[in-house]
């Protein structure tokens, strides 16, 4: 029926996915960054999460400003959007 929740579905172990806050690491060659606190569904099961439409923006937007700063290990907070 329309405007009802649908349940979403892990794609990788088929548990349930809700809507949570992850600390999601990301690897590339000798650096690491670790992102907190960002929106995500995630699976009940794995707890793998899942990002999509602005959190994925934001992300790779913090991760190329990252990259310019050339250090080895980074750790930062999702940042918050700004109310007026």
């Amino acid at each position: 029926m329309i405007g009802e929740p649908v349940n979403k579905i892990c794609p990788t172990c088929g548990g349930h996915l809700e809507l949570g806050r992850a600390n999601i690491p990301f690897i590339f060659g000798e650096t690491v960054v670790v992102i907190k606190s960002v929106p995500a569904e995630i699976c009940t099961n794995c707890h793998e999460p899942f990002l999509a439409g602005e959190a994925t923006d934001r992300v790779m937007s913090l991760l190329r400003q990252l990259k310019m700063l050339q250090s080895e290990v980074s750790v930062i907070t999702y940042p918050e959007p700004v109310t007026v």
